[in-house]
């Protein structure tokens, strides 16, 4: 789906989700502004709905009417039901909007049931689902952190604004805090030393060095949350780096509860203050914070997106490896001679390295015997290295 369609579709959603209890009321000048919102939003879904099936780059479709809209949805092959209310709908909504004829509540219910009808129908014949379906997360390549967007958007619309919130802080716990999550540390106490890989399973390298020991987390982790300590210029650094002001990310942090869980299987621990229910979750804040996380997050993608690999599909055909070469220690003849070529060895050329001698070029082998070893129960060559060899005019 494109990023236009979701856009214009969220922002028709909203509308109608502002205008259907207006449309509902018996008071007639509610209902009237209510169908002023309904023809708004039903106008922007065949927009939203045009723009992605490519109606857009063929046609000037902003200067069309409302009627020449449902025209162009209708010869793309689209059914728009009940076209002919929809029309008097846009009629009655001028009529409202420009000279003040207040419409009557039956009519804008109506009116109101035909425009849901109509979405419903034209959504899902081009979208596959419905426009209630549709969240500001799906803006948001498919990880981890789109789905607590997407149950805090859902949060938001069944009215449960802390869960909103707690949800959206797992996004940004999952995107940027666990970086900063010491759990792992707990049992460190430094005086043994420890491999990168067994140090690497242990995570929150960004967190400052000298909270990833033991000693001072048990003097300094009181509660769950305090597992995560941010080293605030890494914090700061890293935002800009993708391009996110860092005052958003910090306003995120601090407008919604703290949350802490130590792997990604483990539960949520969350911790927030005894007033902040009643002062912060409200429609406002969990809709600010949505629409910044989602922000941040597409930002971070974006970022990640952004990086480009050299192509590796085209296969190096190496050169022969002739028998009693030297193979170097390091890319220079003047550095110590490791191995020399022989039967019995398979060889691989990795890369071609430039030497300490500006005029000599090597390649950077590896070799394994043909010889299995008989230390292991997984066998395996029984004689491994690599080295530098260097690079003749008559190797081509």
């Amino acid at each position: 789906m494109k990023d236009t369609t979701i856009h214009s579709l969220v922002i028709a959603r909203t509308l109608l989700e502002r205008s259907e209890p207006l449309c509902a009321s018996d008071d007639r000048y509610l209902a009237s502004a209510g169908l002023i919102l309904l023809q708004d939003a039903l106008e922007a879904v065949f927009y939203a709905l045009l723009i992605e099936i490519g109606v857009d780059e063929e046609k000037n479709i902003e200067r069309k009417s409302f009627d020449e809209l449902v025209g162009e949805l209708k010869a793309a092959g689209i059914p728009v039901p009940k076209s002919g209310t929809l029309k008097a709908l846009n009629k009655q909504r001028l009529l409202t909007k420009h000279y003040a004829q207040v419409a009557e509540p039956i009519t804008v219910r109506t009116y109101c049931e035909a425009a849901q009808e109509a979405v419903e129908v034209t959504c899902k014949k081009v979208l596959g689902r419905s426009i209630r379906d549709l969240f500001i997360a799906d803006l948001l390549a498919d990880s981890e952190a789109r789905g607590y967007l997407k149950s805090a958007e859902a949060a938001i619309a069944d009215g449960r604004l802390l869960d909103a919130l707690i949800e959206t802080r797992k996004a940004i716990f999952v995107e940027f805090e666990e970086d900063y999550n010491i759990y792992g540390w707990r049992d460190y106490d430094g005086q043994k030393q420890e491999g990168l890989l067994a140090s690497a399973f242990r995570g929150g390298w960004r967190a400052p060095s000298w909270t990833r020991y033991k000693d001072w987390i048990e003097k300094n982790v009181k509660i769950p949350t305090d597992y995560i300590q941010i080293e605030y210029q890494n914090f700061r650094l890293q935002a800009m780096e993708l391009g996110i002001h860092t005052v958003e990310l910090q306003n995120l942090q601090r407008l919604t509860p703290k949350v802490f869980r130590s792997t990604a299987k483990a539960g949520w621990s969350v911790t927030y203050d005894a007033n902040f229910p009643a002062s912060n979750a409200n429609d406002a804040n969990a809709r600010y914070c949505l629409d910044r996380a989602v922000w941040i997050v597409l930002k971070k993608q974006e970022h990640a997106n952004a990086r480009r690999e050299p192509a590796k599909d085209v296969p190096f055909d190496p050169p022969p490896i002739y028998i009693d070469r030297i193979v170097f220690e390091k890319p220079s003849t003047q550095s110590k001679q490791v191995h020399v070529v022989s039967k019995g060895f398979t060889y691989t050329i990795h890369r071609i390295v430039g030497g300490f001698d500006p005029t000599e070029t090597f390649y950077e082998i590896s070799a394994e015997s043909e010889e299995q070893s008989n230390k292991t129960l997984l066998g395996g060559p029984a004689h491994y290295f690599k080295g530098y060899l260097q690079q003749l005019p008559e190797d081509g």
